[in-house]
């Protein structure tokens, strides 16, 4: 009772509805990105709720690998028994088969997903999630359709399903093949983070912080789309716990952007603990990203050269400016916030010392944070500025810096995945291209190659700068280079120019900025690779001459 004995040559309606399922399986696996596509979001807006899961899907499998083995184990086990139970010439519970039948589906949606985003975005950085697949396919496939066999012409419905079933086993097992050196630890593994110096754990200083929200601009209110209604924007400001007995008068002030539609600070604390903890006053600034301004009649949006025009860069710059001036109120002037005064007691925040930096979005948006440093009098002494996959800039001429105020030793570091599938080198480029006055070795395009040889593979994403995606490849390739530009601005706000020659050579092109350390078996990791002048010097940059941007 409650089972059923299908004849492979009958015409059962059971055949239709069990198709139904599985495409029901598949259908609800890829809803959520459907409806958010025909609600009026573009691709990237559909599929990052997907996306953002399947990333912290593969961070816990990297964690927990022992747990996924286990799994695995007992998955194979399930599927044994049940093949046994078939064998002896018994079928399936009718409604667990048709559970299976589902899950079979969700998982093939699944799946599907997983290689549209490794196409446009991953690009063979996760390794362990399709193996996961691969289990769950090939146990499911084994319990519903028994031992593979080869189709025969007995009848079309069942040449149609023993083939799909055997192809299903073949490619399940192909997806988890590549996983299981990494399962049973034969791969090699990437470099041990650094135990001291640059890209070990954030320090010298315990850090604090504290929100601050700031009056939007009515103008800017009034546009701020239904995404972003609940978000109080505010100043994050991240401060070194220092010692009562340490001999400073101040420390430098560090301005930080988030990407576009990200104004999450927890995605972000690594980056600033890095800064903070060397002794830098740390300011996370939130903008809006969602804002739908007026658009002048006429206007034609124009991408090139690494800037834009659409008026939406106007409305956030005043929306930072608002920011910048409670940042002002509650850290600078002499009537601070009792918070900063429990931290840093009597020792005072120097903006004249400057760190900006920013990513995606919010790299390009450095700009906007260096021309009203520069209206302020900020960075006069000493500049470093890092974009960190650097989107378009604003071309507004009210909104440009003026660049002959900062100081003709500025430091800037242009960065970006060479995997990054979200923005375009180009950008990067051409951000470069606007420092081209400053001294070559002072400016430079540094791009993070991918290594795939070992597990967990390092790939030069988009989003290394954020906690998400803190890996080897990020201490290496970001964080150390982020410790080396706090270490060089504090630095020169002391005087301590032992300290600031260190941190220099590690900015600069040479061994210790490009070396990206070794895989367990003494294979080096792909370095670093630096352009001074990447537009004009570098052949496979030529397409950015006639690159444009899509707005």
């Amino acid at each position: 009772m409650g089972e059923e004995v299908i004849d492979p040559n009958s015409c059962n309606p059971s055949r239709f509805i069990d198709c139904l399922i599985v495409f029901s399986g598949f259908l609800a696996s890829i809803i959520q990105p459907v409806i958010l596509l025909f609600s009026g979001k573009d691709v990237n807006d559909a599929i990052w709720p997907h996306a953002y899961r399947t990333l912290q899907m593969t961070m816990i499998l990297r964690d927990n690998i022992e747990i996924m083995i286990f799994l695995a184990l007992i998955l194979f086990t399930i599927s044994i028994v049940f093949i046994t139970y078939q064998i002896k010439g018994k079928s399936n519970n009718l409604i667990i088969q048709r559970i299976l039948l589902f899950l079979l589906g969700l998982n093939c949606g699944f799946i599907m997903l997983y290689f549209l985003l490794d196409i446009f975005y991953l690009r063979g950085a996760f390794l362990l999630l399709p193996t996961a697949y691969g289990i769950i396919l090939f146990s499911t496939l084994l319990i519903v359709g028994g031992v593979p066999r080869l189709p025969t012409i007995e009848s079309r419905y069942q040449f149609a399903t023993r083939s799909l079933h055997l192809l299903g086993v073949f490619f399940a097992a192909w997806l988890l093949m590549p996983g299981i050196p990494a399962m049973i630890g034969i791969a090699p593994s990437p470099p041990e983070k650094p135990i001291i110096g640059y890209g070990a754990n954030p320090g010298p200083f315990n850090t604090t912080m504290t929100i601050h929200p700031y009056l939007m601009p009515e103008e800017v209110e009034q546009i701020i789309l239904s995404q972003e209604q609940d978000v109080d924007f505010s100043v994050y400001l991240t401060l070194p716990e220092l010692s009562e007995d340490l001999p400073l008068d101040s420390i430098p002030l560090a301005l930080l952007s988030h990407g576009w539609g990200y104004p999450v600070y927890n995605e972000y604390t690594d980056w600033i603990s890095h800064l903070s903890a060397k002794g830098m006053a740390v300011a996370f600034i939130q903008y809006p990203s969602y804002i739908d301004p007026p658009i002048p009649d006429g206007l034609t949006g124009i991408d090139i050269e690494g800037a834009s025009n659409y008026p939406h860069h106007e409305y956030r710059a005043l929306a930072i400016a608002s920011a910048l001036n409670t940042l002002q109120d509650v850290a600078l002037d002499n009537s601070r916030h009792e918070t900063v005064n429990l931290a840093l007691g009597n020792v005072s925040i120097n903006p004249s010392h400057l760190w900006i930096g920013g990513h995606s979005l919010g790299g390009a948006y450095s700009f906007i944070q260096l021309y009203e440093s520069m209206e302020r009098g900020w960075g006069n002494e000493t500049l470093f500025i890092d974009i960190e996959s650097g989107w378009t800039r604003p071309n507004q001429i009210e909104l440009q810096p003026n660049l002959s105020r900062i100081p003709s030793d500025t430091m800037v570091h242009i960065a970006r995945g060479v995997d990054d599938m979200t923005v375009d080198a180009c950008y990067s480029v051409y951000h470069q291209q606007v420092f081209n006055f400053l001294p070559n070795e002072h400016v430079l395009y540094i791009e993070l190659q991918s290594d795939l040889y070992g597990f967990p593979r390092l790939v030069g994403t988009h989003y290394l700068p954020t906690d998400s995606v803190h890996d080897i490849l990020a201490d290496f390739g970001v964080y150390r280079r982020i410790d080396a530009q706090a270490d060089w601005v504090v630095a020169r706000s002391r005087g301590d120019y032992i300290t600031e020659d260190w941190a220099y050579q590690h900015l600069i092109d040479s061994d210790l900025l490009r070396d990206m350390g070794e895989w367990s078996d003494g294979t080096e990791v792909l370095p670093l690779l630096v352009y001074q002048d990447a537009l004009n010097t570098v052949e496979k940059f030529e397409y950015c001459e006639t690159f444009e941007g899509q707005l």
